[in-house]
This record gives structure tokens, C-alpha cells and sequence, in this order.
């Protein structure tokens, strides 16, 4: 049996649109295939979605702030197809510190 999808309109003023266009850029998405995966998923994960807390690691921990999407000039740096264990072993390679070290210091020093 075939769906039939219902399309519905949804008005954002500029500042959470811009946000949505943002995220889409991000995910290689558009912000229309974007809101229909937030609602889908909203939807799917309870009877009333305005009410739930964040499900998953890195949603509790963007939602605290403590993570957030990498910037557009740190995206420009990611070698496509690299592994993180293939990053961890060239620095184990190098001898410099472990790649923990490297991060906690870096957090250290923005404080």
C-alpha cells in the first residue's frame, strides 16, 4: 500500500531560519530534508516532543554546551577518508604526546 505524504508550511523568522540553513550546510542536507528529519524524529520519540530531554550523548552535551558543530574553517582541514585511528597512530608515530594531551591542553588554554 502506497504513503501518501501531507506537506505542511512552517514560518521562522530570519534568525532560527538562518540557524536551519546553517545545520543543513553542515549535514549536506537541505534545511526542507532537514526540519522533516528533526520532526520525523521528534515525533518517533514521544507523544509529546516539546517535553523530552535530549536522548543521546551528544545532544545532552550540545545542549549543556560542551560540544558544538566544528566551524567552516576547521570542516576545510578534514582530510576526506582519514580514520581517527589512522591520526592516532601517525601521532603515536611522531612521538609527541597522546592525542587526550593534546585536546585537554587546548581546552586549558581557551579558559
Amino acid at each position: 500500500m502506497a504513503t501518501i505524504e501531507k506537506e505542511i508550511t512552517v514560518r521562522l523568522s530570519p534568525t532560527p531560519y538562518h540557524r536551519l540553513q546553517e545545520l543543513a550546510r553542515q549535514a549536506g542536507k537541505t534545511p526542507e530534508s532537514l526540519t522533516r528529519e528533526i520532526v520525523e524524529q521528534a515525533l518517533q520519540d514521544t507523544a509529546s516532543p516539546m517535553s523530552s530531554p535530549p536522548r543521546t550523548a551528544r545532544q545532552i552535551l550540545e545542549a549543556a554546551g560542551r560540544v558544538r558543530s566544528l566551524s567552516p574553517s576547521l570542516r576545510q582541514r578534514i582530510i576526506p577518508g582519514v580514520t581517527l585511528e589512522e591520526v592516532r597512530a601517525s601521532l603515536d608515530k611522531a612521538g609527541g604526546p597522546p592525542l587526550s594531551e593534546i585536546i585537554l591542553r587546548q581546552r586549558e588554554s581557551r579558559s
